[in-house]
């Protein structure tokens, strides 16, 4: 036994004595009987016997029942003892997501089952797989275009998460892209959350062109609050041209791959591109797997209650005392 976990209930022991001495100060007076005398020649003798034996019978009745009281207090204090300590382990991980949804994730060069589908609609594919397998972490979305929007707060309700993301549409945000706004709203939702390691995938299919947010104004911001981003730049290899603007990008990608890479080696994450749906699938399974982190949570120490051994004993000894009253 450690411990007593309602060591109050100690109170109430001298309760029986308390009861008996007032129940005997305000003891009505005897009333007085006039009975007719019965004698017995052989009175003496059962006097005798009864002195002998009542003593001992009472002693042992009253004994049995102190212990009884005595065992039920201790019963009602409920000792408990406490087990070996059990590591409380857990994944805690805070992850916002903050997913493009400018014009261009409607092109149609990704496949599902050989079955042509929009960059937007294997993103969904993906990130739905990827969230259903988040059970016990905190999910958050940021959707962007021309401004950004936190679709979802960081949170553990993946279902409802699951169903808002499904039900996004392309343009609902603007058809330009502003990587830099997305990525400073999605560190300030991600720093509301107090504990737990924190990280934001930024997906995106084309280039910085608007928004109010520098690039390195957002790098800055998430330093300060020391958020791990992973960017992943999606789409085909091969650039296409639309305007002006298209002809200031480098590399031979159809995303701001310069820019992408800037933000995840300025926050200490990875860049990834993914041309295909297996690409996309193997860069969300990579991301899981860096962001498992096993957590030492306070120890567990089960607690084992004590009290039906002194309720048990009590029991008996009451059932003790009653015996004695019987055969008395």
């Amino acid at each position: 036994m450690d411990c007593f976990l309602w060591p109050w209930t100690a109170l109430i022991l001298p309760l029986p004595w308390v009861v008996r001495f007032f129940s005997r100060r305000f003891k009505p007076a005897k009333v007085s009987y006039i009975l007719d005398a019965l004698y017995v020649p052989f009175f003496d003798r059962i006097a005798g016997i009864a002195r002998k034996r009542q003593p001992i019978s009472m002693i042992g009745k009253n004994l049995c029942l102190v212990a009884a009281w005595i065992l039920l207090v201790l019963a009602g204090m409920r000792p408990a003892r406490y087990e070996t300590d059990l590591p409380n382990q857990h994944e805690a991980r805070n992850i916002m997501l903050a997913i493009d949804l400018s014009g261009s994730m409607a092109q149609q060069d990704f496949e599902i089952n050989g079955i042509p589908v929009t960059r937007i609609q294997v993103v969904k594919d993906v990130v739905q797989d990827f969230v259903t397998r988040r059970g016990g972490d905190r999910l958050g979305l940021v959707i962007f275009g021309d401004s950004a929007h936190t679709l979802a707060p960081l949170s553990s309700d993946m279902k409802t998460l699951e169903d808002l993301f499904h039900d996004v549409d392309l343009g609902i945000a603007g058809e330009k892209t502003a990587i830099g706004d997305a990525l400073a709203l999605a560190v300030q939702d991600t720093a509301k959350v107090p504990e737990g390691k924190k990280a934001i995938i930024l997906l995106s299919d084309g280039f910085n062109n608007a928004g109010a947010v520098t690039i390195p104004q957002a790098i800055s911001l998430a330093q300060k609050q020391k958020i791990v981003v992973y960017t992943v730049g999606i789409g085909t290899t091969q650039r296409k041209i639309k305007n002006i603007w298209d002809l200031l990008g480098s590399g031979n990608y159809s995303w701001d791959e310069k820019t992408l890479r800037q933000i995840a080696q300025g926050t200490g994450g990875h860049y990834f591109y993914a041309k295909t749906t297996e690409d996309l699938k193997d860069v969300y399974h990579k991301i899981d797997m860096m962001e498992t982190t096993s957590v030492e949570g306070i120890s567990i120490r089960p607690l084992r209650d004590l009290f039906y051994y002194p309720a048990a004993a009590a029991l008996l000894f009451w059932f003790l005392a009653q015996r004695r009253r019987r055969s008395k």
